[in-house]
């Protein structure tokens, strides 16, 4: 599942943007918005477990995430450079995708996260039928508990003014679709982990930001990260947590658009 957001005037490139875990490429579309008046064709993807693409399962062979979007971005434009923006699970994505393909120009990371390798032993819990029945009920009890939802939804923010008036359906209601918390547990194990050995040797402009109340991402996550991405251009917005993509993306979208305008 996916929307495109077409660019006002003269095109000056394609952006796919990738949504972070339990959120939807909505968590985009307020960026995606200024993009777009810029002069930015944006795809706002619901990768598979999340938004209203397909849930994952046992009885299904599943293609990597990576590869459904690579092949999203050359069904719309084949023939352009394109511009990967991802935030903290999205973030770990887009990364995975520069890896391996060359029809990418630029990167644009906020809060990315690392994805780590799944133990045989731990593929074995998250797939059982205990953990994933476990998990439907904390789910959707947990969808239902707007109050439950608000302080997490604070925690990723660090905004209060912001989460109080936040419509709590664009996150919840993509969450009760059948089959969500199964389909999560099932992308968790079959994940690609971020090689950090190829992260180090990616050659093409990336913009790395990040919140300085960000307490989702670790310190030493962010560190390692850092240390493989070397030459990117690295921001750190004051007051900014976890979903900084949504609550400063007036300001990310200026930063971004300045970016890539000098390369």
């Amino acid at each position: 599942h996916y929307r495109v957001i077409e660019a006002e005037g003269e095109n000056l490139g394609y952006i796919l943007f990738l949504h972070g875990f339990l959120y939807s490429g909505e968590s985009f579309a307020p960026m995606a918005a200024e993009m777009s008046r810029a002069g930015y064709t944006c795809v706002l993807a619901d990768l598979p477990g999340f938004g209203y693409s397909t849930r994952e399962s046992a009885e299904i062979e599943p293609i990597d995430r990576e590869v459904l979007m690579e092949g999203l971005m050359e069904s719309i434009a084949p023939e352009e450079g394109w511009i990967l923006a991802g935030q903290s699970m999205g973030g770990g994505v887009a990364l995975n995708i520069a890896c391996e393909s060359d029809n990418i120009k630029a990167l644009l990371l906020y809060a990315p996260a690392p994805i780590q390798e799944m133990s045989e032993s731990m593929t074995g819990l998250l797939t059982s039928d205990l953990m994933g029945g476990l998990f439907s009920g904390i789910l959707k009890m947990m969808v239902k508990l707007t109050f439950l939802v608000r302080i997490m939804m604070y925690m990723a923010t660090m905004d209060w003014s912001y989460t109080k008036e936040y419509d709590l359906s664009t996150l919840t209601d993509p969450l009760s679709v059948d089959g969500t918390a199964e389909s999560m547990l099932y992308m968790m194990t079959r994940a690609r982990a971020t090689d950090y050995a190829a992260l180090a040797a990616l050659d093409l402009p990336i913009l790395l930001v990040r919140g300085d109340k960000d307490f989702v991402v670790s310190s030493s996550m962010s560190a390692q990260m850092d240390a493989a991405l070397q030459s990117a251009q690295k921001v750190t917005v004051e007051g900014a947590g976890h979903m900084l993509n949504e609550t400063h993306y007036e300001q990310l979208s200026a930063e971004a658009i300045a970016f890539l305008a000098a390369i």
